[in-house]
């Protein structure tokens, strides 16, 4: 499964007018298998919360997964108490962390590491930044 990072989506919804939309738009089109965090989400949400209605924002966060196509990834409970997933949620994050890593993006790789996802998306990210 491939795990598309935050930056792809922001493209696609807030900037038609970038150098990279076009290529990033058929990259959305024809990746299989996507998925994304519900972190990734959040950030796009709080990022597009500036620019789109409250509205429009609901509207997004509603409909997101159907509109790209993709699964939405949360962390894994694993059936364990409340206290044990965030405890082990934020040990995983700050083992990330530890490399170098800030916490929003530790937390997604988290995620996306929980559920087995591809790292080529990475590197595509990267290419776009």
């Amino acid at each position: 499964m491939i795990f598309i990072d935050t930056d792809i989506f922001v493209i696609d919804k807030l900037f038609p007018n970038d150098d990279k939309y076009e290529f990033n738009k058929a990259f959305l089109t024809e990746a299989e298998e996507r998925s994304t965090a519900i972190f990734n989400l959040f950030e796009l949400l709080g990022i597009a919360s500036f620019n789109l209605s409250e509205l429009e924002l609901m509207k997004l966060f509603k409909g997101f997964g159907e509109a790209y196509g993709l699964q939405i990834l949360y962390p894994s409970t694993a059936f364990i108490s409340v206290n044990e997933f965030v405890e082990t949620l934020l040990e995983n994050v700050f083992q990330k962390i530890k490399m170098k890593m800030s916490f929003q993006d530790a937390l997604i790789l988290t995620v996306a590491e929980e559920h087995h996802c591809s790292r080529r998306i990475q590197a595509f990210s990267y290419v776009l930044r």
